[in-house]
């Protein structure tokens, strides 16, 4: 009897992408999509807090499993809120534009991407709120915020350049950063007192914890953006009769 293996969904990426598996203000984006996905892909988590793209080609080869293994249907990537740190800051994880841009080329030609042909969602990284950031970062005794949103802003923009450039792989684009600027301009325009060199979004403060990572509100906007695209044929599928790995149990195999 040949053996039956779930298709997997791989989210891959940074502590936007660890962090989503959290309980956040009632939210989970992680649990969203299990439940989209239940019986029918398992999805996994391979998200690194503070890597950037130079640590995440260093690990790819060991993250995909071998055709062998299981089939991998979607693969998520989301990288670029560390790579985009100051060059000249405290943390060292910064990494130049132009190299940025390759190594994101380079994550999508892949020896071990490339041979499984999956729908690659990129996504860009999310925007900064620089007041914000700057009230944890100062508490780490950093003597300037650790990034900038104009900054983050060209990473966001070579993330849709690439993603157009390999739309023939059956890459997608997933614009967080937009999603995330749009929301946050009809809730709040940005503020400047004139006297800090750092905006102050307000709009933002509902949807980034710490001016960085995302609350359940910006997890939410998130996960509204990637269901529609993952598994659009489900919704044809005859409702009493859906086309899981397992069957429903009415009609399920027995032993014994």
């Amino acid at each position: 009897m040949t053996s039956k293996q779930y298709p997997q969904f791989i989210l891959f990426g940074d502590s936007i992408i660890q962090f989503s598996s959290l309980l956040r203000d009632g939210f989970c984006f992680g649990a969203g999509l299990e439940e989209h996905c239940q019986r029918r892909l398992d999805v996994i988590n391979r998200g690194f807090s503070g890597y950037n793209t130079a640590n995440a080609l260093a690990i790819l080869q060991d993250l995909i499993p071998s055709p062998s293994c299981a089939k991998v249907e979607y693969v998520l990537i989301l990288f670029g809120a560390n790579d985009s740190c100051l060059k000249d800051g405290p943390t060292e994880q910064h990494v130049p534009l132009q190299q940025y841009r390759t190594n994101l080329k380079t994550i999508l030609s892949h020896s071990s991407i490339e041979a499984r042909q999956p729908t690659i969602f990129l996504v860009t990284p999310p925007p900064i709120n620089e007041a914000h950031l700057w009230e944890f970062d100062s508490k780490k005794g950093y003597s300037d915020v650790t990034r900038h949103q104009k900054v983050t802003a060209q990473y966001a923009e070579v993330v849709r350049e690439v993603a157009k450039e390999n739309e023939h792989k059956k890459v997608v684009l997933i614009d967080l950063w937009e999603a995330l600027m749009k929301e946050s301009r009809q809730r709040l325009p940005p503020t400047n007192d004139g006297q800090s060199k750092m905006n102050d979004d307000e709009g933002l403060r509902k949807l980034l914890v710490d001016g960085l990572h995302l609350t359940g509100a910006g997890y939410k906007i998130f996960l509204d953006m990637l269901l529609p695209l993952v598994g659009p044929e489900w919704t044809t599928e005859d409702p009493d009769n859906p086309l899981w790995v397992f069957p429903h149990w009415s009609t399920a195999p027995k032993m014994g």
